[in-house]
């Protein structure tokens, strides 16, 4: 016959339960810093879209008139910034390039402040082209996202 093996009732608290509380309250961190930013991208790229569609739906009148333009400019850019794009220097554009392409954009920087390190600079560029192949065409949109962070200062810098 064989004897029952007694094993020891494991504690409550162990290796294994704090690893998975500090991996669950780092990324419960992480995601508090990071969401904000990318859901202001996110809905900075929505108001993108909602701002062309209102060009593309009425392009012959827009083209026609430049202080249309610059009406829909203003409310892009007043939406912008309700949506907490608040940066000073940020940039807002409605270039017509001609009457088949027309760009709409935003630059402007978020800042990502992390414990225990300096504040770091995300750059957002972001554009939504659209073009036709001709007058009385379907426009077509396409979205470009030029994101990025600044280079370090202290890396070296390569010559070529």
């Amino acid at each position: 016959m064989s004897d029952s093996v007694q094993y020891k009732k494991p504690r409550k608290l162990n290796i294994v339960v704090i690893g998975i509380l500090a991996a669950l309250v780092i990324g419960v961190y992480l995601a508090w810093v990071y969401l904000p930013v990318s859901m202001r991208k996110g809905e900075a790229m929505r108001v993108l879209d909602e701002t062309s569609s209102t060009f593309t739906g009425q392009a012959s009148r827009m083209l026609a008139d430049k202080n249309q333009v610059k009406k829909l400019l203003s409310t892009m850019t007043s939406d912008l910034q309700t949506i907490g794009v608040d940066d000073p220097q940020a940039e807002f554009w409605i270039e017509v390039d001609n009457d088949d392409q027309v760009r709409f954009g935003v630059l402007y920087s978020d800042w990502v402040e992390l414990a225990f390190t300096e504040p770091r600079e995300v750059i957002h560029e972001l554009e939504l082209l659209c073009t036709r192949p001709g007058r009385g065409s379907g426009w077509t949109c396409e979205t470009r996202d030029f994101t990025s962070e600044p280079e370090a200062e202290d890396q070296p810098v390569d010559p070529g």
